[in-house]
């Protein structure tokens, strides 16, 4: 799934050139504004670096899901399928969504496989804990993160305008 896309330098920089008496926090307020969070010191950080571009990272959703699909292994014992083991809805219709709704969407589809592994995790956890111990950690610590970045999700879906579009 294809969520908005990280602010880079390179946009950085643009916006940094295009204001009068530029700093970090009023770059990042520009940005966040436009619906692109940004933090101020990834900012100045950038502008120490003379704009270097940086290397592509996903989006914290994005992060979270694989996290939790790679984790999901321990309980269906098959490290390629993931959560599809778990789910028996197909993948939805993303293109032509807005920016807004991507993120609800995704956020709603972490929900939903924090759910799937919570309903299967109970019956499996005492054998789970006996034999696969670390991996048993792995899982929970990719569902705690996989809630926080939809609760975060929902916050900035909440934040953005509603004419905001990919």
């Amino acid at each position: 799934m294809s969520l908005l896309k990280p602010v880079t330098p390179e946009e950085a920089k643009r916006v940094w050139v295009s204001i009068p008496n530029p700093s970090a926090r009023r770059v990042a307020k520009a940005l966040t504004l436009s619906g692109r969070r940004v933090h101020h010191s990834t900012i100045a950080r950038w502008r120490a670096q003379d704009w270097r571009p940086v290397a592509n990272s996903l989006h914290p959703l994005e992060a979270a899901r694989q996290a939790l699909d790679m984790a999901a292994g321990v309980l269906t014992s098959d490290p390629v399928a993931g959560l599809k083991v778990l789910s028996d809805e197909d993948g939805r219709e993303i293109d032509g969504l807005s920016d807004r709704e991507l993120l609800r969407e995704a956020s709603r589809e972490m929900l939903i496989a924090i759910r799937l592994v919570s309903e299967v995790l109970p019956s499996q956890l005492p054998h789970l804990l006996a034999t696969k111990t670390t991996e048993t950690a792995t899982l929970l610590n990719a569902l705690t993160a996989g809630l926080k970045a939809a609760v975060d999700g929902l916050e900035q879906f909440h934040h953005l305008p509603e004419q905001t579009m990919r």
